[in-house]
C-alpha cells in the first residue's frame, strides 16, 4: 500500500469517526486527503470499498500480532487466548472504530451491516478454532456454537455493567468471566451431543473468508515488489536486510518455515512508524498465513 493510498484511508477514517459513515461524502474525503476524484476511484470503486479497505487493514494488523504472540508459546494457555482476543478490541478502540460500527448498525444500510457481520463471523471462527487448540479435538463439532455463546456473554456482560454502573470495566475482566462461564458449559455439551450450530454452519454464509489461497510464487512476487520499493528509500537498512532475508528463504527449494516465522516479527518491527508500515503489515500477515496454510513446496 503506497503512502498516498494510506493517506486516503486515514482521512476517510477520521471523517467516518467525526461525521459518521453516511454523513461523509466522497467529496469530503477528497478535500481532506487533498486528492482528485480520479485518484480516489483509482484506489476504490466506492466509499464502501474504502471502508472495506480500512477493515481489512485492521484485521491484517490484529492477525499478525496474534500470530506473533503465539509463536513458541503454549497454544493451550487460556490467558494467552484472552490476550489475543484483546488485540482486535484494542485496535478498534485505538482507531475509534467502535463509534463507526455503532453508526452503521443503527442505519438501514444492508450492505454495510452485512459487511460488519462477515467480520464478526471471521472473529467467531478464529475463536472457535482456538477453542479446539485449548480444549481438544473432541470439542470441534461444538466449537462454533461455543464461540458464539462466548461472544454473546462478552457483549451482554459489557452492556449490563455499563447500564448498572454507568461505567466501563476492564475488558479482560469481562473476557475472563465469559471464558469461565463458557468452560462450565462444555461438559454438558459433550454429554448431550446436541448441537444447534455445527462447525460447518459458516459455510452457509457467503464470503465467509476474506483470505484467498496464496502460492509461494505469489509471495515471492509480492516480497520482490516490496523490496524494489525499498531500494528507492535508503533510510531503512535494517528493514531492507530483513526483507532480503525473507526473500532468500522463499527462493529456497525447500522452505524453512521456522526460519521465516522467526524473521517475521523483526521484519514488522523494522517498519513501524515508517511510510512502508501499512504495506509491511499486510505482507507480513500474508507470510504468516502462508506458513500455516500455504503450499510449502
Amino acid at each position: 500500500m503506497n503512502q498516498r493510498k494510506r493517506q486516503v484511508l486515514d482521512s476517510a477514517l477520521q471523517l467516518f469517526i467525526e461525521k459518521g459513515f453516511h454523513e461523509t461524502s466522497i467529496q469530503d474525503i477528497l478535500d481532506k486527503a487533498m486528492i482528485s476524484k480520479g485518484t480516489f476511484y483509482n484506489y476504490f470503486p466506492s466509499k464502501v470499498e474504502c471502508f472495506t479497505a480500512i477493515m481489512e487493514q485492521t484485521r491484517y494488523e490484529a492477525s499478525l500480532l496474534r500470530h506473533e504472540m503465539l509463536l513458541n508459546q503454549d497454544i493451550t494457555d487460556e490467558n494467552l487466548l484472552l490476550e489475543q482476543i484483546l488485540v482486535l478490541m484494542q485496535i478498534n478502540k485505538k482507531q475509534n472504530l467502535v463509534s463507526v460500527f455503532e453508526n452503521i448498525f443503527q442505519s438501514k444500510d444492508r450492505e454495510l451491516r452485512e459487511l460488519l457481520t462477515s467480520y464478526r463471523l471471521l472473529e467467531i471462527e478464529w475463536v472457535s478454532n482456538r477453542f479446539i487448540d485449548i480444549f481438544g479435538e473432541k470439542l470441534r463439532p461444538f466449537s462454533l456454537e461455543l464461540a458464539i455463546i462466548f461472544f454473546a456473554m462478552v457483549h451482554h456482560l459489557t452492556q449490563a455493567y455499563r447500564t448498572f454502573y454507568n461505567d466501563f470495566t476492564e475488558p479482560k475482566k469481562i473476557l475472563r468471566i465469559a471464558l469461565r462461564n463458557t468452560k462450565a458449559i462444555i461438559p454438558t455439551m459433550l454429554e448431550s451431543g446436541n448441537i444447534l450450530l455445527p462447525q460447518d454452519a459458516l459455510q452457509l454464509v457467503e464470503q465467509k473468508k476474506r483470505y484467498q489461497s496464496i502460492s509461494k510464487n505469489d509471495l515471492i512476487e509480492k516480497v520482490r515488489g516490496f523490496n524494489d520499493q525499498l531500494k528507492l528509500d535508503d533510510a531503512n537498512e535494517i528493514g531492507a536486510q530483513f526483507t532480503e532475508s525473507i526473500l532468500d528463504e522463499l527462493l529456497r527449494d525447500e522452505l524453512r518455515i521456522a526460519v521465516i516465522e522467526t524473521l517475521l516479527k523483526p521484519f514488522r518491527e523494522a517498519f513501524t512508524n515508517t511510510s512502508h508500515a501499512a504495506e509491511n503489515v499486510e505482507l507480513a500477515n500474508l507470510l504468516w498465513y502462508f506458513t500455516k496454510n500455504g503450499e510449502k513446496k
